[in-house]
């Protein structure tokens, strides 16, 4: 452990630049820096010019990540020292203003993180602060504070309105809004003065101030706009306009194509923030619209031109213009040949035509050129934006433009040959893609295509040449990734027969050594096993025996383009996760028809990948579907072969948490759960012996310090309890596993986890064990309802109620304590305190039996009732309301749409779509694997959540146990209830 000194501290972090020394110096600061001073000593080493740079700016990495990891707690409470706290919050911002500019970015960012807890509540003096540096000189300064100002506010952008967000903006703004105009009209001034000076330095810095005060112009009007910002719309915009059309040879270089200045920034952010009133502010912005037409216009048609610095300039212009054609009121500006041609000429087609430097990223950088064309890519391009353009002004005259488009398609096919003139054939396929397209192309492909024109037939004479080609030296690169890509976006028109035709071409595509190319087909073919049908059962239309004459070709290969990449790096060997996505599709769909030597010869492959990127963990989506194509093996895996993959795959994973590699932890507790889970045994077996190692590690807190271990390592332990309940059999054994569950109970994160735990524990573990805890479980159980229950906890707490009073009813659920039952769950919660269970009954379960949605806790929730009822333990009185709730939510549940009925139980395809969601980046938060996910606890799993005849029934059977005197003492419509229950 280092020391908590300036020296000591200054030294790890010089260590840690140090590849070789780096891991160690990490954690002897992490030892120490919940210590008093710490985080002081860290911001003293950030503000002495005297240290090395690479060491201040580890330092406020460090800095910025402690504040992230321990600012504070799940409940808001400080958890790094008070002392430390306060002189933080007290002297960042002095530090902040006389640093570097990369250090100033990340202090910025860890004052935003600070104020995202305590401001406004426990940080009132933050905009006061902000606002007395403001200086009328020191523009330097300013931009500072500016910078700070916009890390706080831009928070407030993606935010669902809520009356607290809206207060905190009030507060911002009866301080900041007037300080803030004045500020904008000063740098208006002091700009122009520049200017007339040609003071190059000076114009600079008030540029970029200029820039940060356009940023918190859109973040202060981003949820409403203030009516300080309506009376001074006029000066505002003003200034905005005048801005879209300055130049100036001191800040730009024409010659740079690829450097972003201030002043196209400021252009950028300008368009966006009247993108921002056009859409949300019409009728108050109305008198300015026409003005920013004319600007915008001149600016998309002769200011820009096609140099890669002005791409998200341009993007922003094209959604401006997207956002123009929606109002009624302009719309006539576009509904005629001329103005339509001009479009065309000057605006569509310089936007969707290959440049030199998109031609060079196709050579140079062909993972990133497929991420910024692939169609549904969250990637703003050129293209995409002239695309959504060309798409809308097909709503206002639909006919007129297909007419003049296809003119442009045909010129370029005429012109076009597939080696010399290949750019006019891209163009035409292009713009015929975006004429065909009706709406935008979406995960799914295109739903619904333009009537005028024919998708099939243009693709059977002017594309499938290149994709029926046997020979593709010939043709250009681009036109077959047009081809391939042509079947991506217009999947959906093409009938079962015509996808077969294109699954083997496919194959073959996947054996050209162009990476876009070979990209594209693993991509189409992912896509293509994802079709579902658009009824009902969304049924998938390519099944594994459509899939079975091409297995093991596509998956062969597939491995052969990712292991090319052996001798790259790891980020670069993980560069390309659309290879893997489809082999994980390809796996799935295939289900058990991979032959059992084969699967491991693939797991072999992947735990072999896996080794390798495991040295720098890069593209968390690559490392993603890896882990959910080694599930999906042992998946469709025979029982009797189980344990054979246990052996093969096991051990690498127990080195994956060896080596503590943090990116993976949570995916390998996930798959060594399942292959447990998966594993057979019965009464008498016992845990293998490499996950008996386990058990001693799981227990350790410094384990479930990380959030996104949480989920895998309670799914582990709930796998083996269930398999081997004996490793926990003692007081001794059993006493860490309840410490678990009353650290998981007592978190607002981790309370769902904490109650799956305790569910296993009273299933499996003997009761004679849990005797003399069962008391202590129910305390903590009450004072989280008591104290700080949320709605989420109190929902849980209520499904468990009734969970276990309905377990006596599941004769086929292998449980090792039959005594589990209504009788059970009240003599629990009354440890504590007799009749508190009553009183929790009466008061927080059944007013709020209504809030539940799902079919399976509804389903629980009702037939739970009906056992409850029965109890001999609830007095009479309480079993007129419970009948009361029965007959309340029986009606409700024979009431249900039949839709929401019929798809209760459509797991398998709700599993399909899952596999489309985005993996975020490595982080905190857990990644679930969707295609080893296992199910929620269900103590009534024989009886399907939409078979209603069946629970009718069930909960008939309880209600016809009560005494009749009892049912005759509810209300009249209760009664008519349970009679048709009945």
């Amino acid at each position: 452990m280092a020391e908590n000194t300036l020296e000591s501290i200054a030294t790890c972090l010089e260590r840690s630049l140090s590849p070789q020394y780096a891991r160690i110096a990490e954690q002897q600061l992490k030892d120490i820096e919940m210590l008093p001073e710490f985080s002081v000593n860290l911001l003293k080493i950030i503000s002495a010019a005297q240290v090395n740079n690479s060491i201040r700016l580890s330092a406020v990495i460090f800095l910025k990540n402690l504040i992230k990891r321990k600012w504070v707690n799940e409940n808001g409470d400080h958890l790094l020292p008070v002392s430390d706290v306060e002189y933080l919050k007290t002297e960042m911002l002095n530090v902040m203003v006389n640093l570097p500019n990369n250090l100033q970015v990340q202090i910025g960012e860890c004052i935003a993180i600070i104020a995202e807890s305590d401001f406004p509540h426990r940080w009132g003096s933050l905009i006061d602060d902000l606002i007395s540096r403001f200086s009328t000189s020191d523009f330097k300064t300013n931009k500072s504070i500016l910078l700070v100002s916009h890390s706080i506010f831009k928070k407030w952008r993606p935010l669902f309105r809520s009356d607290e967000l809206f207060m905190e903006i009030k507060l911002v703004l009866d301080n900041f809004a007037e300080p803030f105009l004045m500020l904008l009209t000063k740098i208006d001034e002091l700009i122009d003065t520049s200017l007339a000076q040609r003071d190059q330095a000076n114009l600079k810095i008030y540029l970029d101030n200029l820039l940060l005060l356009i940023q918190i112009y859109y973040d202060l009007n981003c949820q409403d706009i203030p009516e300080f910002f309506e009376d001074n719309m006029m000066n505002g915009m003003k200034i905005m306009h005048k801005y879209l059309n300055f130049s100036s040879d001191l800040i730009t270089d024409a010659d740079d194509d690829e450097e972003v200045d201030v002043i196209i920034k400021i252009k950028t952010s300008v368009i966006e923030l009247v993108n921002l009133y056009i859409t949300r502010y019409t009728e108050i912005f109305e008198p300015l619209i026409e003005n920013f037409i004319k600007i915008v216009w001149e600016l998309i048609t002769t200011s820009i031109t096609k140099q890669q610095k002005f791409d998200l300039l341009i993007v922003k212009c094209l959604q401006f213009l997207t956002l123009i054609i929606k109002l009624s009121n302009y719309q006539n500006i576009f509904n005629n040949e001329d103005s339509l041609n001009e479009i065309l000429k000057k605006i569509i087609l310089p936007n969707i035509y290959l440049r030199e430097v998109d031609l060079e990223m196709f050579e140079d950088e062909p993972i990133n050129f497929v991420r910024f064309d692939v169609e549904g890519s969250e990637f703003d391009s050129r293209r995409k934006s002239a695309t959504d353009f060309l798409r809308e002004l097909k709503e206002i005259n639909n006919e007129l433009l297909t007419d003049i488009v296809m003119r442009y398609v045909n010129n370029f096919l005429e012109n076009s040959n597939d080696k010399a003139n290949w750019q006019s054939k891209d163009l035409a396929i292009y713009l015929f893609s975006s004429l065909a397209a009706k709406g935008s192309v979406t995960n799914i492909g295109v739903t619904s295509t333009n009537v005028l024109v024919d998708v099939v037939k243009f693709f059977s004479e002017n594309i499938s040449n290149y994709l029926l080609a046997a020979n593709t030296a010939s043709i250009h690169p681009i036109l077959i990734t047009d081809s391939v890509k042509y079947i991506l976006i217009f999947r959906n028109q093409l009938t079962k027969e015509q996808l077969l035709s294109v699954l083997p071409l496919l194959v073959s595509h996947l054996t050209n050594p162009n990476p876009v190319i070979y990209t594209y087909a693993a991509i189409v073919m992912e896509k293509l096993l994802s079709m579902t049908s658009f009824a009902e059962a969304h049924e998938v239309i390519l099944n594994k025996f459509d899939l079975q004459p091409y297995l093991n070709d596509i998956l062969s290969n597939l491995f052969k383009l990712i292991t090319s990449s052996y001798d790259k790096p790891p980020e670069k060997l993980s560069e390309n996760e659309f290879l893997v996505k489809s082999i994980m599709r390809v796996l799935n769909t295939s289900e058990d028809l991979v032959p059992f030597d084969f699967k491991k010869v693939i797991i072999t492959q992947l735990l072999d990948i896996l080794a390798k990127i495991s040295k720098n963990p890069a593209n968390p989506k690559f490392s993603h579907y890896i882990f959910e194509s080694l599930g999906l093996l042992v998946k469709f895996s025979s029982d009797d072969k189980v344990n054979e993959l246990i052996v093969l795959i096991l051990p690498n994973l127990l080195n994956i948490l060896n080596e503590d590699v943090q990116e993976f932890v949570p995916y390998t507790f996930q798959v060594l759960a399942y292959m447990l889970e998966r594993l057979p045994g019965n009464e008498s077996s016992n845990l293998p012996s490499e996950y008996t190692q386990l058990i001693k590690p799981l227990m350790s807190p410094n384990l479930w310090q990380f959030r996104g271990n949480i989920p895998g390592i309670t799914r582990l332990l709930i796998s083996i309890i269930k398999y081997d309940y004996k490793v926990f059999s003692t007081h001794e054994t059993v006493t860490p596993l309840l410490g678990i569950f009353q650290k998981l109970i007592a978190s607002k994160l981790n309370e769902v986890y904490g109650f799956e735990l305790l569910e296993t524990i009273l299933l499996y573990i003997p009761l004679r064990v849990l005797e003399k805890f069962l008391k202590s479980i129910a305390v903590l159980i009450l004072t989280r309802l008591k104290n700080s229950r949320t709605e989420k906890f109190l929902k849980r707490f209520i499904t468990f109620v009734f969970s276990i009073s309905s377990l006596p009813l599941n004769k086929s659920l292998n449980i090792r304590n039959p005594g589990l039952n209504a009788n059970f769950i009240i003599t629990l919660i009354n440890l504590p305190q007799p009749g508190v269970f009553e009183q929790i009954l009466s008061n927080l379960v059944l007013p709020n039996l209504s809030s539940f949605q799902n079919l399976r806790d509804k389903k629980i929730n009702l037939i739970g009732l009906s056992q409850l009822v029965n109890s001999d333990l609830i007095n009479s009185t309480l079993k007129i309301i419970l009948l009361e709730q029965i007959a309340k939510s029986s009606t409700s549940l024979m009431s249900l749409n039949k839709d929401v009925i019929a798809n209760a139980d459509d797991l398998k395809n709700v599993a399909l779509s899952e596999l489309d969601l985005d993996v975020g980046s490595f982080g905190s938060n857990f990644s679930k694997l969707v295609t080893i996910q296992v199910e929620p606890f269900d103590p009534l799993s024989e009886i399907k959540n939409n078979d209603l005849n069946h629970i009718k029934q069930i909960v008939s059977n309880g209600v016809k146990l009560v005494d009749g005197s009892i049912v005759s003492q509810i209300s009249l419509e209760s009664q008519n209830a349970l009679q048709v229950l009945l």
